[in-house]
């Protein structure tokens, strides 16, 4: 079935792949970049979150390869682990050549991982710049610049922001003068810009209108009084009937408190931060996708470059500190032609300030919303505790196996479990707050597939020390790798 994006001259398997995952018709960051891509010029790119930027530049960087030549031809540098995900896994999808071999690197995985990801040889590298410098530092991969041809900078502003611009120059020094260069951001400052243009010559820059991206999103503000967010919310998800979101807030500790203030209320929730571990973080967001969980509360950082497929809504539970973290929060929701709404808790008369001009410089409508705070967790709902198992998939414990000792040493309904969580080294279980007696206190022992475990409940502050764990492990982690370079 033919597209509209046949009238570019894209590679077969690309466009016969487009009608089957059902691209239709080009967007317009689409329309603006395919043809430059193709046609080898460098690009400065501003385009607002959800506009399909990835496919952008992945369509026409997938049609040039030369699949006859295993080599690294093509490196994504993004930010984030999670957008190295989310590109890995598109750009998998926009062909259906089978020699394609794509790969990432990030930081959360080993250093054998990476260097063995480096060594496959993958046509499409992408690469978290502070992982490839790392990996390349110990001059393992004399070979790795020589195929590139293709450099796309994702994000750039957030990588520039957190001093790339060396690494940059790194990059620079050692790729191939032909190599297309491509950069893509939400928002470009002219420093940003200068710095670009500086290093990239012959660079054409395009910017479009962030109200593009927003055309498919109903704006809200609600004004909170006494600072009750949390009541407001309550209020909000119930009578809106909102079957899903992605709550943000400035800080981890909201995240983990207004996570447990949800559960508390009897909805599935899960707190989304920067210090849980990898697996853990994966799994979180699988089960979001699967509406096996209704709401991530997520901090921006932990949150930057996830792509929820059909997202109803974006709720700012905080206040963003700016229009950029503003248009990346929105930019969540409304993707890819689907509606969306956001919803922004304000809590002082600044801040409605802010936010009125927020909508006046994108000029995009934003309504009032009258809500009155909930009084009080609802009755119909049932309370929900976190518990932990210190069994795990090491155990080869499965979810069943979890349902069925519940079942068998609770009163609980099979329908009544939670989230099931299961990790490495423990298991953790959403279930209701009258059941978790008989497992915290019992009369004997207890075992689990023949195996002894001890069920504890999983407050905030469990979820808090496990946190500062994970942090320490990073911090000494960077720590022994400086150690191990100074010695080197």
């Amino acid at each position: 079935m033919k597209t509209q994006f046949n009238k570019w001259p894209l590679d077969e398997r690309v466009l016969d792949q487009l009608s089957k995952i059902g691209f239709k018709r080009p967007t317009l960051v689409q329309e603006e970049v395919i043809p430059q891509i193709l046609n080898r010029r460098n690009l400065i790119v501003e385009a607002a979150t959800g506009t399909g930027k990835t496919a952008a530049y992945g369509l026409p960087v997938l049609s040039k390869l030369n699949f006859q030549k295993r080599s690294i031809q093509a490196l994504v540098l993004v930010p984030s682990r999670e957008l190295a995900i989310q590109v890995e896994s598109a750009l998998k999808t926009y062909t259906s050549n089978e020699h394609l071999k794509v790969g990432a690197i990030y930081g959360g995985s080993t250093m054998g991982e990476s260097e063995a990801m480096i060594k496959s040889c993958p046509h499409v590298l992408i690469a978290v710049p502070g992982r490839l410098r790392d990996v390349l530092r110990e001059d393992k991969f004399n070979w790795f610049w020589r195929d590139i041809q293709y450099l796309v900078i994702d994000e750039a502003d957030k990588l520039l922001e957190s001093g790339f611009t060396h690494e940059l120059d790194v990059l620079l020094a050692n790729l191939r003068k032909k190599a297309q260069v491509t950069l893509f951001s939400a928002t470009i400052s002219e420093d940003i810009e200068a710095i670009i243009q500086e290093r990239f010559k012959n660079t054409t820059t395009i910017r479009l209108s962030p109200k593009e991206a927003l055309r498919n999103i109903d704006f809200w503000y609600i004004n909170v009084q006494d600072g009750a967010n949390e009541r407001y919310l309550a209020t909000l998800l119930k009578e809106r009937k909102i079957s899903s979101a992605l709550i943000f807030c400035n800080k981890r500790e909201e995240v983990l408190g207004l996570a447990g203030f949800l559960r508390s209320a009897g909805w599935q929730a899960e707190a989304y931060h920067g210090l849980l571990d990898q697996v853990e973080r994966e799994s979180i967001l699988t089960r979001f996708r699967k509406k096996q969980v209704r709401f991530l509360i997520a901090t921006d950082l932990a949150a930057r470059g996830l792509d929820i497929a059909k997202l109803p809504a974006v709720i700012n539970f905080s206040f963003p500190e700016n229009l950029e973290v503003y248009l990346h929060r929105t930019g969540r929701t409304g993707r890819a032609g689907e509606h969306g709404a956001c919803f922004n808790l304000v809590s002082s008369k600044e801040e409605e300030i802010h936010i009125q001009g927020f909508h006046k410089e994108l000029n995009v409508r934003l309504t009032e919303m009258k809500l009155d705070p909930a009084e009080k967790v609802s009755k119909d709902k049932v309370k929900l505790v976190k518990i932990h198992l210190n069994r795990g998939k090491k155990d080869k414990i499965l979810k069943g196996d979890v349902v069925g000792f519940l079942l068998n040493l609770t009163e609980i309904q099979a329908y009544e479990i939670g989230t099931i969580s299961i990790y490495d080294d423990y298991v953790t279980v959403d279930i209701p707050d009258q059941s978790i007696k008989a497992l915290i206190n019992p009369e004997e022992k207890l075992k689990i597939k023949g195996k002894s475990v001890v069920v504890r409940k999983y407050a905030l502050d469990e979820q808090r020390k496990r946190a500062k764990k994970v942090q320490k492990r990073v911090i000494g982690s960077r720590e022994r790798e400086a150690q191990k370079k100074r010695r080197g």
